[in-house]
């Protein structure tokens, strides 16, 4: 087993984390923006199956804005420099990154295959 060192200040992880956990909020509420609008303006939205599909879009990016709201309340809460700099901090932020990142990647598939027809 190899642990890797990172050369990162301690005090600087939290902050670049918040950065970050709020752009995955905002990118999040654009996706939803934009997924609303397909469904109501896209011609291909009249199709029934088309529909549903989008509605389950929605569906996803809401419970992973959810999930992100709910951790960024946490994170509010806790916030204390000690504890945002711990293991369990790190693996929890990773597993809300690995999420975020898996969405928004199935997203532009459903996005390009969407607009490809």
């Amino acid at each position: 087993m190899h642990v890797h060192y990172l050369n990162i200040s301690r005090q600087d992880l939290p902050n670049d984390s918040s950065r970050e956990l709020n752009y995955w909020i905002q990118h999040l509420k654009t996706i939803q923006k934009e997924l609303k609008h397909l469904y109501s303006e896209t011609k291909a939205a009249k199709h029934t199956l088309i529909k549903k599909t989008i509605s389950t879009q929605v569906s996803r990016t809401q419970s992973i804005l959810n999930a992100l709201l709910t951790y960024k309340e946490f994170r509010d809460w806790m916030h204390d420099g000690d504890l945002q700099n711990d293991t369990p901090f790190i693996f929890e932020h990773k597993k809300h990154k690995d999420n975020y990142l898996q969405h928004v990647k199935r997203y532009c598939m459903f996005r390009s295959k969407l607009l490809a027809h």
